[in-house]
């Protein structure tokens, strides 16, 4: 019965407290993992013995407060994927002829590679899936008796068999919408459909989902009859054994080398993945990289809007344990320390702590030729509150209200005491532990 108990108050304040989100913030190298302990270290070495009181809406604060910071600090590093997090340099692929090659740039050092990388592409043919099209059909026609049918199908090295029952109403449309909907609902990397020709007949078409052949390979795959002990005939009856259309690799040169691919889609060199839309019949495509001004624009916003976020849920909690006029002043305090300098980028401080952008303003600081320069501010702030919010989340505990009870002797050398500031993680469980 206790451990029924303990169960349910584990899963209360899981489902209550537990972060329903895993942003980039929480994945740590052991590296990451030792700052931390340092940081809790160095702010336990000399910090007093403190009161915790014993009521859940001190432990829910303290929990929510953690919550919140560990959300800023993810949603402005998942703002880029480079190796610098803190980096507002934004880039994009682009092409000399998108209507034949779109590229996107996914390098880590765009510093690097703007306007120095980028390789010319002549593409000959496309890469393509494996058409299987059936016999062409009367459609009111009856041509298998009524039995129980299988056949058998290969996708790669594995094989699958269909099984399907044929009645004496049956038509041959009939038969070919039974198997094209087994084929479909199989989800086996096969598509089907039922065509016409011109004089009103219908068949059956099985297409590959997947282009290419790999090395060693044929065909993306095989219909044959069963040798279940079920009745055969409806292969060749159909004639879905019949390859219209086999699949072939795309075939291309980058910078006047030949080269191949089992897919329209695919990464040249780390740094740009291409998607192959036709072949360049007319003049090579010439594909490199780019400053990407509206994806800058849209970083900064988001980093502001964060800010504001944190900034309005710091000033909407009013209680009488939960320092909320701490927490926001500090954050707040980050915003003016860069406000002198921000103001040119059209970042502005309002009264009530947020912060707004005039969008003219920030067009003309990202365009312009020193826009390094300009934003450089706008990089130090976004630091600034990485680090802030790191801060919260090793010690939340500063924000409610905790009595001094003792305080450390400054003539002795004291030890530190690691886990002090963690004690809220265990609030979920010292109510019944």
């Amino acid at each position: 019965m206790a451990g029924i108990s303990l169960n349910g108050a584990y899963n209360h304040f899981i489902q209550d407290y537990v972060s329903k989100d895993v942003a980039h913030a929480d994945t740590h190298r052991k590296d990451e993992l030792r700052d931390v302990y340092k940081s809790i270290a160095r702010i336990n070495k000399n910090s007093p013995l403190y009161l915790l009181t014993d009521d859940d809406k001190s432990r829910n604060d303290a929990i929510e407060i953690k919550e919140r910071a560990r959300q800023l600090q993810g949603n402005i590093i998942g703002l880029n994927n480079q190796e610098d997090k803190l980096s507002l340099d934004h880039t994009s692929g682009y092409t000399s002829d998108e209507e034949k090659v779109v590229a996107s740039y996914i390098g880590k050092t765009p510093d690097e590679d703007i306007g120095k990388t980028g390789f010319v592409i002549e593409v000959s043919s496309l890469a393509s899936a494996q058409v299987n099209t059936g016999r062409f059909l009367q459609k009111d026609s009856f041509g298998l008796p009524a039995k129980d049918y299988a056949f058998d199908v290969r996708v790669g090295k594995q094989e699958f068999e269909f099984q399907f029952s044929i009645y004496q109403t049956d038509r041959n449309i009939d038969i070919q919408d039974k198997i094209s909907k087994l084929i479909n609902k199989a989800n086996i990397g096969l598509a089907s459909n039922i065509i016409e020709d011109s004089q009103g007949r219908s068949a059956l078409q099985i297409t590959s989902t997947k282009t290419g052949l790999r090395a060693g390979e044929s065909s993306q795959f095989e219909v044959y009859e069963s040798s279940s002990g079920l009745a055969v005939g409806s292969v060749a009856h159909l004639g879905l054994d019949q390859v219209s259309a086999p699949a072939s690799n795309a075939h291309f040169t980058l910078n006047g080398e030949e080269k191949s691919s089992i897919s329209n889609r695919f990464t040249v060199g780390g740094k740009f993945e291409l998607t192959l839309q036709g072949p360049t019949t007319t003049e090579p495509v010439f594909v490199g990289v780019k400053k990407d001004n509206e994806a800058l624009k849209k970083h900064i916003s988001s980093l502001i809007d964060n800010y504001n976020g944190f900034v309005k849920d710091a000033a909407g909690d009013k209680d009488v344990k939960f320092k909320s006029d701490k927490l926001k002043s500090e954050i707040v305090g980050i915003a003016k320390q860069y406000m002198s300098t921000m103001t040119d980028t059209g970042i502005n401080l309002e009264a009530d702590g947020t912060l707004s952008i005039d969008d003219e303003l920030l067009t003309q600081a990202i365009s312009g030729a020193e826009s390094d320069i300009s934003l450089a501010p706008v990089k130090q702030f976004s630091s600034a509150l990485i680090d802030k919010a790191k801060e919260i989340s090793v010690d939340p505990m500063k924000y409610v209200d905790r009595p001094v009870v003792n305080y450390k002797n400054p003539d002795n050398k004291d030890t530190s005491s690691p886990y002090i500031t963690s004690e809220y993680s265990g609030m979920m469980f010292n109510n019944y532990c």
